[in-house]
């Protein structure tokens, strides 16, 4: 197969697997969470490309188990604060196997469940189609990318690699469940819903293991997020009233997930994340508000990531400094 033919397939792969989660959640009475469904699998299609479609398999499940505690901590402050930062500082301490950039996909599905539950009854009944619908369709997701855009034998068995120190990953995961500690209250006390969900994230994305580096991802986090809300006031200027946004929105995603596994620039990958997240999570009266509120989201977002960053300095440096000392 050639470099086109395989990166049209990959196109196609992406666009079907986001589309037709889409059409089960509405067939099956979770309409609301049909948005949630999709991103959720465009998570599971990148994981599967990047990790393999094991690795896609085990995010997919506790992405499922967590839906659990996560519904029913709905208008519950200490115990979504919770569930968020212990979450948040496992996906840091994954970072030793280089695996958190991949796998915080996974986050925005958790957190829109915590601030923005899309059930219009969380009953029994509901929960349970959310918790086997979420598993079965990212499941099948990676599934699918494994047998239509198999990777080579070498990258699929190859085991999975330490990257960073103990120390480093579980101060990262500290950092990160800070944040979380932060926004996850404001989000919540304010009744920000998915805008709630765009500040939680955002420290998420922009803080790195190693200082240093936190402030060129901020940069490049805020122009991303900037370029995103115009592509999207852009594109509320040119579709056609009646096209659902949900077709441009899948056509984003794909575009974003295929970004993402060829290691496209970050910036430009944010951009259509960015505006994927916006479409799946707007009606069509909405659309420039959620937008707005997105980009006022994010820049608050950055600045606890900064200040996180700007108290973390200190203590990296003096432990720069006692390694160069001992020579490690």
């Amino acid at each position: 197969m050639s470099t086109r033919q395989r990166l049209v397939l990959q196109v196609v792969v992406a666009a079907a697997c986001l589309w037709l989660p889409d059409v089960i959640a509405r067939q099956v009475g979770l309409a609301r969470a049909a948005g949630l469904l999709s991103l959720a699998n465009l998570a599971a299609l990148v994981i599967s490309v990047r990790l393999g479609w094991r690795q896609a398999l085990w995010g997919s499940l506790a992405l499922a188990l967590l839906s659990v505690p996560a519904v029913l901590s709905q208008g519950d402050l200490l115990a979504a604060t919770g569930l968020l930062t212990l979450t948040a500082c496992a996906l840091g301490i994954t970072i030793r196997w280089q695996l958190q950039p991949v796998y915080w996909l996974l986050m925005v599905s958790l957190c829109m469940l915590v601030v923005d539950l899309p059930l219009p009854d969380a009953g029994p009944v509901e929960l349970t189609k959310l918790t086997v619908l979420l598993m079965l369709s990212c499941s099948l997701t990676a599934r699918v990318q494994s047998w239509l855009m198999p990777r080579s034998a070498t990258t699929s068995e190859a085991p999975l690699t330490v990257q960073h120190s103990w120390r480093r990953s579980l101060g990262y995961g500290l950092l990160l469940g800070t944040t979380t500690l932060i926004t996850t209250p404001i989000a919540m006390q304010q009744h920000w819903h998915t805008t709630g969900l765009w500040l939680i994230l955002t420290p998420i994305l922009v803080i790195r293991p190693f200082v240093k580096d936190g402030w060129r991802v901020a940069l490049n986090r805020c122009l991303g997020s900037i370029a995103g809300v115009l592509l999207v006031h852009l594109l509320a200027l040119v579709l056609p009233p009646a096209l659902p946004l949900q077709v441009p929105a899948i056509a984003l995603g794909a575009t974003a997930a295929l970004m993402g596994a060829k290691h496209g620039p970050p910036v430009l990958f944010v951009v259509l994340l960015t505006a994927t997240i916006v479409l799946f999570n707007s009606s069509d009266s909405s659309l420039l508000f959620m937008a707005d509120r997105r980009l006022e989201a994010n820049l608050i977002g950055i600045g606890v990531a900064l200040g996180v960053l700007a108290l973390a300095h200190p203590s990296e440096h003096l432990l720069t400094r006692h390694r160069a000392a001992n020579g490690s």
